[in-house]
């Protein structure tokens, strides 16, 4: 073996060991401000205090980073790279959600979202296919005074932002969510509830709904997650 040629492996072996124990902390900066700590290596890894989530692992592969949360009553799991997701499953309750709405606080019960893919392009949802899923309005009963159905529905994106569709059947009630979100963190909901219930109309005026005209109530919000 020539000597230029013991150089190039030394160099080669040089650069796997650095990328091998490159450490996590040199993407601390592109973190979003309230991250806490980051310990080990982008192979393996670990994000603290992530908002929502808590400690998350990190798991780094060329081209892209698997993630994941302990055990808990926050499952977290995802496949991330620069141009979207795969395999996301996020399963968290309603209490662990960033609502400042003072109407919302206390609620029980939990929310899932499964993204299968998702492709991001430029900050914008280009495409997503998915499932999501939440029994808040069954769960609260003795806080609304009114039973709703389970809702669920697919995940999609739409001019750029992710959405989901909720419906939901149950006792001759029809409730059925649209809720559009940003990649920069700004929301719209579109809520419909069909009921001969005679309690869902005080319950949900409590709530912000009001007459859509047609026999049923509506609520439209939008506003700003983070």
């Amino acid at each position: 073996m020539n000597r230029r040629l013991i150089i190039l492996v030394v160099a080669l072996a040089g650069v796997a060991s650095l990328i091998q124990h490159a450490p996590l902390a040199w993407v601390d900066s592109a973190l979003p401000d309230g991250f806490g700590p980051v310990t080990g290596t982008y192979w393996n890894g670990q994000i603290d205090d992530v908002p929502l989530l808590g400690d998350v692992s990190v798991d780094g592969r060329l081209g892209h980073v698997q993630l994941a949360t302990a055990p808990g009553e926050v499952t977290f799991r995802g496949d991330v790279s620069p141009t979207g997701v795969t395999d996301l499953v996020l399963s968290m309750p309603i209490a662990r959600l960033p609502i400042s709405d003072a109407r919302l606080s206390g609620l029980v019960g939990r929310v899932s979202l499964q993204i299968d893919e998702a492709v991001i392009e430029e900050g914008a949802c280009v495409s997503a296919v998915g499932h999501a899923s939440t029994d808040v309005l069954s769960a609260n009963r003795a806080t609304f005074d009114w039973y709703g159905p389970e809702l669920a529905g697919p995940v999609d994106c739409i001019d750029g932002r992710l959405r989901v569709r909720l419906s939901g059947q149950e006792g001759g009630q029809n409730v059925s969510a649209t809720i559009l979100t940003g990649m920069d963190g700004t929301y719209r909901s579109d809520i419909s509830v069909v009921t001969a219930d005679p309690m869902a109309g005080n319950a949900l005026a409590l709530f912000g709904f009001g007459p859509d005209g047609q026999g049923g109530y509506s609520l439209s919000e939008q506003g700003r997650w983070r």
